[in-house]
């Protein structure tokens, strides 16, 4: 199965865009990256709080098989092809004024990130957070997320998302998956 902009794509890619946008300062350009080009595996694992979901329905939820939003945390497994056309696109969308999300309190050093992060909803509200990333070296990175909408949930209520992930790369061939597409390997 392939899609894009899964969670692990998109954390993956918001932990190098901003990584870019650091390193970069006023560039007019994106630096070279910090890691490897090519085939990238994520690992993200994420729990959410603040869902109130009827026991109605998660019990349909549950004898459908699907998991009940919130009840436990999610793994999603992830392949991505990371290109230096990808890295380049990465580097302006954060730079892009037009942008619904803003960042602010960046740290960083050789080798970590953090940010705190601020994203305007589809649905009106808006998601406040911190993302902490490490760069082990050209081929590891891990980090933590922490994500917060203040009623923005189904029944306006306030969610909150905490997601640790890893990432290491596998190949300089990214085979099938397709620059900008992430392939979902496993989700449970």
């Amino acid at each position: 199965m392939t899609r894009k902009s899964t969670l692990s794509g998109v954390m993956l890619a918001l932990a190098l865009c901003c990584l870019t946008y650091s390193a970069a300062g006023a560039q007019d350009a994106a630096p070279p990256p910090p890691v490897k080009m090519g085939l990238w595996q994520s690992n993200v694992t994420t729990t959410m709080t603040g869902f109130q979901i009827p026991p109605d329905v998660a019990a349909r939820l549950q004898a459908m098989g699907r998991k009940v939003p919130g009840a436990t945390p999610q793994t999603v497994v992830t392949q991505s092809c990371l290109t230096p056309e990808e890295w380049t696109k990465a580097f302006e969308h954060i730079n892009n004024n037009d942008s619904k999300c803003t960042y602010t309190n960046r740290t960083i050093t050789s080798q970590k990130m953090s940010f705190d992060m601020s994203c305007a909803s589809e649905r009106g509200g808006v998601f406040t957070g911190h993302f902490e990333m490490l760069v082990d070296d050209s081929e590891h990175t891990h980090g933590t997320a922490h994500m917060k909408s203040e009623g923005t949930g189904p029944s306006g209520q306030s969610i909150e998302m905490n997601m640790t992930l890893n990432t290491h790369f596998i190949g300089a061939d990214c085979g099938s998956v397709k620059p900008g597409d992430a392939k979902v390997l496993k989700s449970e």
